[in-house]
């Protein structure tokens, strides 16, 4: 159902962007990757075209609106279409709210949030005339707070919020909008986050599940065109149990972080 379809994915140089967007050029798609390193990009193109895809590549800042019009005018140059839009570039931060530097802030809001709104407007009219599909990125810290995690918190679960708006008024027009809940995925060895003072640090989580495992439930969420996505079953259970009981929640957060069994670390 992808062939001679084209899709626009961010954050795709690496991780679960790569990956999905491997599958899409399996799938048949035409793809429009972009990223902020233009050597890493460049590679990953290579690497798709290797596979047999028709790719773009676009480097740019997602949360600059011009690089994001940039980013979407070039998949209309090349290929004249725009039928899906995945918004998965994100930035992860670490650290307590009351120690985070405003830098931290303004880089995390930039471009989990302000990115995936700049593409999302800029997409809308091509996406409506093809009855499209847009997805967010989302996170399981976009599912309920998290301490250490505030920022990073806030921009994901904004996102709900943007794609249920969305999905109100795009129902009519017939064009699906999704949001996927991630849990902690395999990481490529030279990933970082952000420590509470900008510096880039590695990782701290084991994974959930790898890049292959999540992109392959983004295709067929895209297939099927489901609303949400929750990836893993802490992930669900998480998530019905604040619904039920918001207190409860807090209090399993809160003994796991205390625990000296690193709970805290293994599942959020």
């Amino acid at each position: 159902m992808f062939k001679g379809k084209v899709a626009l994915v961010s954050g795709a140089s690496r991780g679960v962007g790569f990956a999905l967007a491997s599958r899409l050029v399996d799938e048949g798609a035409r793809v429009v990757i972009t990223a902020r390193g233009e050597q890493r990009l460049a590679s990953s193109r290579a690497k798709l075209q290797a596979q047999g895809g028709e790719v773009e590549a676009v480097a740019g800042d997602i949360g600059e609106w011009k690089d994001a019009e940039r980013m979407v005018g070039r998949a209309l140059d090349r290929f004249g279409r725009l039928d899906i839009l995945v918004n998965n570039a994100g930035v992860s931060m670490r650290g307590d709210f009351a120690e985070l530097s405003g830098d931290v802030c303004s880089r995390v809001i930039a471009t989990n949030l302000s990115g995936a709104v700049h593409l999302s407007r800029i997409a809308m009219e091509p996406i409506v005339a093809a009855r499209g599909s847009i997805v967010f990125i989302s996170s399981i810290a976009g599912l309920f707070g998290l301490p250490g995690a505030s920022v990073y918190c806030a921009s994901k679960k904004a996102l709900t919020g943007l794609c249920e708006s969305l999905r109100l008024e795009l129902i009519p027009k017939g064009v699906h909008v999704g949001i996927v809940y991630l849990g902690y995925t395999e990481h490529d060895p030279e990933k970082r986050i952000l420590s509470a003072d900008g510096k880039p640090v590695p990782p701290d989580r084991p994974a959930h599940h790898t890049q292959a495992q999540a992109a392959e439930r983004i295709i067929d969420m895209l297939k099927k065109r489901k609303k949400h996505l929750i990836m893993t079953p802490i992930g669900n259970l998480g998530w019905l149990a604040y619904r039920l009981s918001p207190a409860l929640v807090e209090r399993a957060v809160l003994w796991a972080k205390a625990s000296k069994l690193g709970l805290y670390q293994r599942f959020s």
